[in-house]
């Protein structure tokens, strides 16, 4: 059996341990697993992910609980007696997360009668599902505003070792079908529950708590929250942009959403002015297109074109003021950021089915296409520029022939 130290205080980060077995890790044979007499190395549990750091000169790279002993990875086998030496910045991390968890889990309770259902302790951040319909943002606010006020308020954190029998005395916020000796995370006059994985020894410790976000989840509300240094990280993250976009902009960072919403209005007005000029330019593009249009012995006015620097969405209103001519038939195509192609008739052409010859027109140079009777897109991806002029050509002939 392992002794736990990590248990008694998230700051024990050096301990001596003797190692007990040192076999290949079955999952990988370039690692090793090794159990020791006891120590300080946190394995995942509870949603906490395993501490890292050092035995001697191997490298630890996992923990794995095995309920009687913990299974310590490394990168290299170790004997005889070791010193253990933990990775702080992750342990206090951890720590950080996962004690500002207890407090914002109590904060919801209070706040809206809203219980915690799942807790993940991610890379970036972390998050909690509670049992709660609308999050509003108010709700947010005031449980946020709460938690905080219990980290600023620095209140201890004391463990108790209880028997299963005598959890009914305490108001706990959560309950546990654990057996034997449970171990209780008590935040003073504020919450108390089974919990264990590392958690600081007085409230200030934990730092800042920060809600990032909110969504929902499978029928509860997912909380998306930073503790500590991931909160001062994103904090000076968000400094950052918003003080170069208030530079860019010649304002304070305050006035930076009031600036940048009147900024996209403007734009707004001036994607619609340059629509309308785009439209008027295409109408006269497409006068003169018709104009020099040839026609078929049916009297139907086949018109090829293949543009370079018009994208696909400019040649699609090019051809449907095309064929809001009758008796017109548009073969159509864009190479500015790829090759695409889109065939379109107006309501009188009948004659002709643009899904049907687009589909064929693409499988000729392995791509793929199709749609309407009455317009019809694709795209194509063996051919060069030239080659594909030539085979609308090709087809505007054969049209024109019929």
């Amino acid at each position: 059996m392992t002794e736990r130290l990590y248990y008694d205080d998230w700051r024990r980060v050096q301990f001596g341990a003797t190692v007990l077995g040192c076999t290949q890790y079955q999952e990988n044979a370039s690692l090793w697993a090794v159990e020791l007499d006891q120590t300080a190395f946190y394995p995942t549990s509870g949603g906490q992910p395993n501490d890292q750091g050092w035995l001697g000169d191997a490298k630890v790279l996992d923990c794995i609980d095995l309920e009687q002993k913990v299974l310590h990875i490394l990168d290299r086998p170790v004997s005889g007696k070791v010193e253990g030496l933990i990775d702080v910045s992750r342990r206090r991390d951890h720590m950080q997360q996962h004690t500002g968890q207890h407090i914002l889990s109590q904060a919801f309770v209070q706040i809206a009668d809203a219980q915690t259902c799942g807790f993940h302790l991610g890379v970036e951040s972390s998050t909690i599902d509670i049992n709660l319909e609308n999050c509003s943002q108010e709700i947010v606010s005031k449980a946020e505003e709460l938690a905080n006020s219990i980290v600023f308020d620095n209140r201890p954190i004391s463990v108790h070792n209880v028997e299963q029998k005598d959890l009914p005395r305490f108001n706990l916020r959560k309950q546990t079908e654990r057996d034997g000796i449970v171990r209780l995370i008590e935040i003073a006059d504020f919450d108390i529950s089974p919990c264990g994985g590392t958690h600081a020894n007085s409230t200030g410790e934990v730092g800042m708590i920060v809600i990032r976000s909110t969504e929902r989840a499978k029928k509860l509300c997912r909380v998306e929250f930073l503790c500590g240094q991931r909160a001062l990280n994103d904090y000076r993250q968000i400094h950052k942009s918003t003080t170069a976009t208030a530079s860019m902009l010649s304002t304070t960072r305050s006035a930076v959403p009031e600036l940048v919403a009147k900024l996209q209005q403007e734009q707004k007005t001036l994607q619609k002015k340059i629509r309308e000029l785009l439209e008027i330019a295409l109408h006269h593009e497409a006068n003169q297109l018709l104009e020099s249009a040839a026609r078929n012995s049916s009297g139907l006015r086949i018109i090829q074109g293949c543009f370079a620097e018009k994208d696909i969405e400019e040649v699609k209103l090019l051809a449907h003021i095309l064929v809001s001519h009758p008796d017109t038939v548009a073969l159509l195509s864009s190479s500015k950021d790829s090759f695409r192609i889109l065939f379109a008739r107006s309501a009188s052409s009948n004659q002709v089915d643009c899904g049907k010859l687009l589909a064929e027109f693409c499988k000729t140079f392995g791509g793929r296409g199709g749609g309407r009777p009455d317009f019809a897109q694709g795209g194509v991806q063996n051919v060069t520029a030239v080659e594909l002029q030539l085979a609308l050509e090709e087809l505007a002939n054969r049209l024109l022939a019929q």
